[in-house]
């Protein structure tokens, strides 16, 4: 599972891209989490995710995957993306000279900060990409309290 922090160039352990072997490691000290679901698939898209107006917009690289087959899912602050890339099959008469494309399952998940409304999600396709807007919860902000004497 990636988890969403500032991305910054001098900062590459903080990168919203980690490397498999990474999240291996990782899952092997933390104990069994969402990652073991995420080993299972076939691919993990790539994904980007930013910070716009006060809204977390993350983007999902899907091209070849039919929107229907994709499902959303938003649970303890964890955004899930997950979803099937169907081959074609029927490779009668074609010589391929190069397959680099990969099909089968995915799921890719990313934790969110506390508070997220998961009624105020939304999720379009455009363009080979499914784009995930969520308000940004509220900063809490620190309150001062007065001591008084006794």
């Amino acid at each position: 599972m990636t988890t969403m922090l500032r991305w910054s160039p001098f900062t590459p352990k903080f990168h919203f891209h980690r490397h498999a072997g990474d999240d291996l490691f990782q899952g092997f000290f933390d104990g069994a989490t969402d990652e073991a679901a995420q080993a299972a698939a076939s691919w993990v898209p790539a994904a980007e995710g930013r910070l716009e107006n006060g809204t977390y917009v993350i983007q999902f690289a899907l091209p070849g995957v039919d929107p229907k087959a994709v499902e959303v899912s938003l649970m303890d602050n964890v955004l899930t993306v997950k979803g099937e890339r169907k081959a074609d099959h029927d490779t009668a008469g074609k010589d391929y000279f190069v397959r680099e494309v990969t099909y089968g399952a995915f799921q890719r998940s990313v934790a969110l900060p506390e508070g997220v409304d998961a009624a105020q999600v939304e999720a379009k396709y455009w363009n080979g990409m499914i784009e995930v807007r969520i308000p940004a919860p509220r900063a809490v902000m620190p309150r001062t309290i007065e001591v008084k004497a006794a």
